[in-house]
């Protein structure tokens, strides 16, 4: 396996903390409606090489989870579980243990970036957007 562990180690931690997923690989603006609160769309943003050797090349893999809340009474209430919804799925996706013995060849998963925006500017219906960007560093073989 390589750059391909990615996405399957993404849907099962997600799946793990009770999230469904788009599986649309391009396209997350038809999401249903269903899936408006704890559902997440993955894409990968960017794969850069970092390093190679004879026997393997080092790729760093940007990959962004967007994920989806609604059901709240106010803004104030939507962000502010948006935000600890969000550090859950950070700490669980980027726990060393979650992947160094499972998930061959990841190597490392850090955060490079978080965002709470509203799904739609022009709803009322309280639905929060976060964004979250995270850097894989994987290795694949070249002989």
């Amino acid at each position: 396996m390589s750059i391909q562990a990615i996405r399957p180690y993404i849907s099962a931690r997600m799946a793990s903390l009770g999230y469904v997923e788009h599986t649309d690989p391009f396209n997350d603006e038809n999401i249903p409606s269903s899936l408006l609160d704890h559902g997440f769309h993955q894409s990968f943003i960017s794969l850069l090489g970092i390093d190679k050797t004879q026997a393997s090349q080092g790729i760093e893999a940007s990959c962004q989870i967007k994920v989806f809340f609604k059901g709240f009474r106010n803004p104030e209430e939507a962000l502010t579980q948006s935000i600890a919804n969000a550090e859950e799925i950070i700490a669980d996706l980027t726990a060393y243990k979650n992947y160094v013995d499972n998930v061959d060849p990841i190597m490392s998963v850090l955060l490079d970036s978080v965002s709470f925006d509203p799904y739609s500017v022009e709803s009322n219906d309280n639905i929060v957007q976060v964004t979250i960007v995270l850097r894989f560093a994987v290795h694949i073989c070249v002989e």
